[in-house]
């Protein structure tokens, strides 16, 4: 099945809201830069993504894997590494239903909502692997955060957005 996919001045886009989102991430919890060096992650969009990491239920995914560093003559040599999979087509469906959210404004909020994930994973506060329970008390408690760090933002000015998300949030 052929996806819409992001242009290239859209994955441009996604690559500067992600550092933003970094720097809004890093602030609320106090990080250093060295602490982000510590969070192994990537970010790909729908092009680089493998077929089982394609979803048509959300904007992105976060996938885990335990990689070894074999150069290590001591000390831990394995690590998680996160991968963040954009779903392109499912944030360009979503900028088409509702005309006022804007691209940034949505990649943002994904971005700070999966950059607050894998703190909170790295960090042992909750657990990748856990049941649908926990699961979604992780989504409240994030989606709670990923609000609370937008609001504060001046450069954050997508207010329908975050309506949108508060409306989310009281279903759950």
């Amino acid at each position: 099945m052929k996806y819409q996919q992001f242009t290239n001045d859209e994955i441009k886009k996604t690559a500067e809201i992600f550092s933003s989102a970094e720097e809004l991430t890093g602030n609320y919890f106090k990080l250093s830069s060295s602490d982000w060096k510590r969070f192994k992650y990537d970010v790909t969009t729908l092009d680089g993504l493998d077929a089982n990491e394609i979803s048509n239920e959300a904007f992105a995914t976060l996938s885990k894997y335990a990689c070894r560093n074999e150069s290590f003559d001591f000390g831990q040599r394995t690590f998680s590494f996160y991968k963040v999979c954009l779903q392109d087509h499912n944030i360009l469906n979503a900028l088409k239903r509702d005309p006022a959210i804007t691209f940034e404004g949505l990649v943002l909020y994904i971005a700070v909502h999966e950059l607050i994930h894998i703190i909170r994973f790295n960090r042992f506060v909750t657990l990748f692997e856990s049941d649908e329970a926990a699961r979604d008390r992780e989504e409240r408690v994030v989606h709670t955060t990923t609000s609370e760090i937008l609001r504060a933002s001046p450069r954050f000015l997508d207010k329908a957005l975050l309506s949108h998300y508060e409306k989310y949030l009281h279903r759950m």
